[in-house]
């Protein structure tokens, strides 16, 4: 594809939504935090506005983008990009890229009343901060890293695929009399995004609450896009696991477990059997919810799946 000639394009809340979920499966790879139901827990959640374009020129369909606002008094409304856009080629030229991004940028800025946070779905590397520093934004945050799984190959292959360590911990959770339990919603979900909240406060780690998750599920029912994983022993719960699928991809959104479940291995079991289930319903992609040097179990945990290692360029104003 030759760089643009013409204008580049951005039809703002013009897309319904099967549109988007059908231009997100286009995509392939895709973000979580550009999909249409995270788009409507946050307005459900929080007294964020979201708006969303279409970016095109001359006919061709290029990207998906998806902005947040909250007002800031008399200094107008920030606006915040997270992982966008999402791009509808597989590999656009430079020249394309760096045009879709500079029409998106054009739509905000101080001059605006509307000053612009954002994660760019670029890859860490010179190039990509060279790129937005023409365009006048400063790298704020560092890059953020996550892992992605491809779940395209056959059950026995994915296994191979495991880490050695990983592999038997989950022969060892299917040794155990867990009994796993999937649903989109309901009585299990409610019951376990309770113990989750507990667990997230325990831990003291960042994550989204409960309550944002069940209102993300309840945006994504009509797509079925929420899928939740339960382990259950002598009738208590052991542990959960929240899944979100968008597009050809999903993302392992969170988890929680007890002590019974961290030593029946039951995460192993969980993720095992959800990364399963996705196969089944045709998702490609599987985003493993990020990686930090912060948390090194759940880092070690997650690369013992055999990912592919991303890192982002940062969020830059």
């Amino acid at each position: 594809m030759s760089p643009p000639s013409a204008p580049i394009e951005i039809a703002w809340d013009a897309c319904a939504r099967p549109e988007w979920e059908r231009l997100l499966r286009r995509a392939g790879k895709s973000a979580l935090e550009q999909s249409w139901s995270y788009g409507e827990a946050v307005t459900r959640c929080s007294r964020q506005s979201v708006a969303r374009g279409l970016v095109s020129y001359g006919g061709r369909d290029l990207a998906l983008v998806q902005v947040f606002s909250r007002g800031l008094g008399p200094l107008g409304r920030l606006q915040r990009i997270l992982r966008g856009p999402v791009w509808l080629e597989a590999a656009p030229e430079a020249a394309t890229r760096a045009e879709v991004l500079r029409a998106i940028r054009g739509c905000f800025g101080l001059r605006r009343r509307a000053p612009l946070l954002w994660l760019p779905e670029l890859p860490e590397a010179p190039a990509s901060d060279a790129l937005m520093r023409r365009l006048g934004c400063r790298r704020m945050v560092t890059g953020y890293s996550s892992l992605w799984l491809d779940l395209a190959p056959g059950e026995a292959a994915l296994r191979s695929g495991l880490h050695v360590k990983w592999r038997n911990a989950l022969k060892a959770a299917e040794r155990r009399r867990l009994k796993v339990k999937a649903d989109l919603g309901g009585h299990w979900l409610a019951e376990s995004l309770a113990r989750y909240d507990r667990f997230r406060r325990g831990r003291r780690f960042a994550g989204p609450s409960g309550a944002f998750i069940a209102a993300l599920a309840e945006a994504g029912r009509p797509g079925r896009e929420v899928l939740h994983l339960c382990a259950e022993a002598g009738g208590e719960l052991r542990a959960g696991i929240v899944l979100v699928r968008h597009g050809a991809s999903a993302t392992y959104y969170a988890g929680w477990t007890s002590p019974e479940g961290r030593r029946d291995k039951a995460h192993n079991l969980l993720l095992w059997r959800g990364l399963l289930a996705l196969k089944t319903g045709e998702t490609r992609w599987l985003d493993l919810g990020g990686v930090s040097a912060a948390a090194p179990g759940v880092a070690r945990f997650k690369l013992g799946l055999g990912g592919e290692l991303f890192t982002l360029a940062g969020t830059y104003l």
